[in-house]
């Protein structure tokens, strides 16, 4: 699958409505037995090089793509030392949307995202890690003020819709999703490394 052809793939259309986090069972996995280096700089993709020609259809899209994370617990922040112990990808999703409440998107920023390392589970990948970013795509060009709640519930909508039955996702085995807003702004939950998009 080429390049441009993927991108126009990873904004389409479902839709739904949630807004609380579910609980869910927290193992306990530290960074020093999952053996990887926090500090480490990693490439990542820029997935807003290209712009959208119209907006994308408001709603869930669930994606299976070549990845997929244990998400029952995250290991940490890509390029930090913070601790994630315990917590799983309803709040790695929750703590980000948190931390970019407030901010102001204009019409030049394309993004904004954090990455964090969870457990790769997909089969044929060599790697046991994979690099997970949650992520607002300005895909075309509006201006605003991230909501927390409304980021938060965008979020929580991806996972419980692509977890749920007959889909791509469970919450040990999670491949990533979207959330295309009213205004077009994109919520995300993907790994942007090249192998795991192509």
């Amino acid at each position: 699958m080429c390049y441009s052809s993927l991108f126009s793939h990873l904004f389409g259309s479902l839709s739904s409505n949630t807004s609380v986090f579910s609980p869910l069972p927290k193992p306990e996995v530290s960074t020093s037995q999952a053996e990887i280096d926090l500090d480490e700089t990693i490439p990542f993709i820029n997935a807003t090089e290209r712009t959208l020609s119209s907006r994308a259809p408001v709603g869930v899209r669930c994606w299976e793509l070549n990845w997929a994370a244990d998400a029952l617990y995250a290991l940490g922040e890509v390029d930090k030392k913070d601790d994630l112990k315990g917590k799983n990808i309803y709040d790695v999703a929750g703590r980000f949307c948190y931390q970019t409440n407030g901010h102001k998107i204009s019409a030049n920023d394309a993004t904004i995202g954090k990455h964090y390392w969870f457990r790769n589970v997909f089969k044929t990948s060599p790697l046991p890690f994979v690099p997970v970013t949650t992520r607002i795509v300005n895909a075309v060009k509006v201006r605003g003020t991230v909501s927390g709640k409304v980021c938060t519930d965008a979020m929580v909508e991806i996972i419980s819709k692509c977890t749920a039955p007959g889909k791509p996702s469970k919450l040990n085995y999670f491949r990533g999703g979207q959330y295309t807003a009213a205004n077009g702004w994109v919520y995300a939950i993907v790994c942007e490394k090249k192998y795991c998009l192509f």
